[in-house]
């Protein structure tokens, strides 16, 4: 039941339910229950329904105290949930499958805001992160969050139970998600390379890091390219370095990601072959003609081979050539791939593709989840039969009813896409777009493009501040699901041979068979947690 004043109702909900502004207390509970491991970063969550208009609401949490020694050393951090206009939803996915029918407004971003206002007969979720330290004594921190507005407080009380399990502190997945680096300059009043843009993206490292991102795509074009007199060129590698040790220094380089030397070009995905980009390149005075982009991309691709052994970056570092390749660009990829593994050899290779077999050419091989599932057989024997590594990726696809990270599916199935990595021994995770905005981000859902009408979110999963990131819910949950991935991994060094694997594959049967419920996954994760605290 809720917790009811006189002027607004207040009651929690499972965080991995998405509050809309219809939401009536009906079925909300009148505690604030959240459990975490040590070292972990857990949510919860509140809504707050007014019955007349509200100025001034305002939360706080105050006195999580251990209810045995009176420690405080939990944090708790509020926030209000920003709601963003889905236009159209996600195509190609049943009803059963979606939280919402478009029109529709859909919680996602984190405000930064402290006091709001709230109209008459509207539901205004509350976000609650807690960050647990390594060294939390286990047991009950009992607390209250008040909420208040226009002269009124109403009081819901918070119960954390801390396990006595400690989340690793390494990072075993590797996760990436691509970065646009011209809306770091565009969206934060600044240019490329100075020092409020390094400010911004050392804001956004760090909070890539707090999510437990290990993987880190180094925008090629950072590389500073000159023609000498001689018409021999020249590579700058100052700003390229600067990004590296920024995502180095937040944890976010355990692997770093060579840019894409080549694209698509006119015809885009129909096209069966790639094309060299052609990166700026400073010409000498009087220079005349273009230069051709394979010999920069020879050049080019030389030069950094040398740098990373120079910077002792070489063990870390992974290729890409060509993004997406795929059955009907094989033979143009083989011939591209072959010319840039022939000039950085010991380099390891990795692509988001989708080829029938990478035998020879991919060391990190990262199908679509989709195109993963269909042809799991062979993509597992490859392994078996060769040891290149296997990630999973989503982007605009799939839909349907697989698990993606789109505003109109639920939280469970962001949260689920990293049960699913462990469920089939796969090492990674990527998606294209961590910042990828429209003009307006809070107000759009998707790019206004002509050709490119992505599912609703897919373009972005963080938004732009003041400063730097504001987190969505999705990105909680992205991270949420990481750590279900390390406490899963923990059990299976530490635990019952194939008790992991057990609760895992009950809760994930298949990519689109997994448990559809809050209560299926919460139940999965306890029983994870106890076996782990036994």
């Amino acid at each position: 039941m809720a917790v009811v004043g006189e002027k607004f109702a207040v009651w929690s909900v499972d965080a991995l339910e998405k509050t809309f502004r219809e939401a009536r207390p009906t079925d909300g509970g009148d505690v604030v229950e959240i459990d975490a491991c040590r070292g972990e970063v857990v949510s919860g969550q509140v809504a707050v329904r007014a019955g007349a208009a509200l100025a001034d609401l305002h939360v706080q949490v105050r006195d999580l105290k251990h209810e045995g020694n009176g420690a405080t050393d939990v944090d708790v951090r509020t926030r209000f949930v920003g709601f963003v206009p889905v236009t159209k939803n996600t195509p190609d996915t049943p009803e059963e499958e979606l939280i919402c029918q478009a029109p529709c407004l859909v919680p996602d971003p984190l405000l930064m805001e402290k006091v709001i206002s709230l109209e008459p007969e509207q539901t205004q979720p509350v976000w609650l992160t807690v960050s647990v330290p390594e060294d939390a004594a286990p047991g009950k921190y009992i607390g209250v969050m008040n909420v208040s507005g226009d002269g009124e407080e109403v009081a819901i009380p918070l119960r954390l139970t801390v396990h006595p399990v400690t989340l690793p502190a390494e990072r075993n997945l590797f996760v990436t998600n691509w970065t646009n680096i011209g809306n770091f300059a565009r969206f934060f009043g600044t240019e490329r390379y100075t020092e409020r843009f390094w400010s911004v993206i050392d804001s956004f490292a760090r909070n890539m890091g707090e999510h437990r991102q290990s993987v880190i795509l180094c925008p090629t074009e950072m590389i500073r390219i000159a023609e000498e007199e001689n018409g021999r060129l020249t590579f700058d590698f100052t700003d390229w370095d600067r990004w590296v040790e920024t995502f180095d220094r937040h944890g976010c380089a355990k692997l770093i990601e060579g840019g894409h030397l080549g694209r698509r070009g006119e015809g885009k995905w129909l096209t069966p072959w790639f094309e060299w980009r052609k990166f700026p390149v400073k010409r000498r005075a009087g220079a005349t003609g273009e230069v051709d982009p394979e010999q920069v991309i020879k050049q080019l691709v030389a030069a950094l081979y040398a740098h990373l052994k120079e910077r002792g970056w070489f063990d870390r570092f992974v290729m890409h050539v060509v993004d997406e390749p795929a059955e009907h660009t094989e033979e143009d990829y083989r011939k591209k791939a072959a010319l840039i593994r022939g000039l950085m050899p010991g380099v390891r290779f990795l692509e988001a593709m989708s080829l029938p077999d990478a035998r020879g050419l991919l060391d990190l091989l990262v199908p679509q989840l989709s195109h993963f599932h269909e042809r799991l057989d062979e993509y597992l024997k490859l392994r078996d039969e060769t040891g290149v590594e296997i990630w999973h990726y989503t982007c605009m696809y799939p839909t349907g009813r697989y698990p993606n990270r789109f505003l109109d599916f639920s939280l469970l199935k962001t949260r689920v896409l990293h049960w699913i990595n462990w469920r089939y021994g796969l090492t990674g995770y990527l998606h294209w777009g961590l910042n990828f905005w429209a003009k307006d981000p809070f107000r759009q859902d998707r790019i206004d493009h002509p050709e490119e009408d992505l599912p609703p979110g897919d373009w972005w999963i963080v938004y732009p501040g003041e400063d730097g990131p504001i987190d969505s819910l999705r990105w909680e949950h992205m991270r949420e699901g990481i750590q279900d991935y390390e406490l899963l991994r923990l059990l299976g060094e530490r635990g019952p041979e194939g008790l992991a694997d057990d609760i895992c594959r009950r809760l994930v049967p298949d990519p689109v068979s997994y448990a559809r419920t809050a209560a299926e996954l919460r139940a999965a994760r306890r029983d994870v947690i106890a076996a782990l605290s036994t």
